[in-house]
């Protein structure tokens, strides 16, 4: 059996899969790009600022970090 087949038969399982890395979840890394643009959007700045070195600062830390605390 392929990882693959063993993958959707976990999910088919309900069987939750945690990302190694969080910060490379698709999901969040989507969720991040649609805040910074609505900061862009809005001329906040200084948010989108802080908010890219906030990311900035979990990718350096990202041995600290469990997936989905992003």
């Amino acid at each position: 059996m392929a990882l693959r087949d063993t993958v959707k038969e976990w999910l088919s399982e309900g069987k939750e899969i945690k990302a190694k890395s969080p910060v490379c979840s698709k999901r969040l890394v989507k969720e991040n790009l649609i805040e910074l643009l609505e900061y862009l959007e809005n001329d906040w700045i200084d948010m989108a600022k802080d908010k890219i070195k906030s990311l900035i600062i979990d990718i350096e830390d990202t041995d600290k970090l469990d997936a989905g605390k992003l």
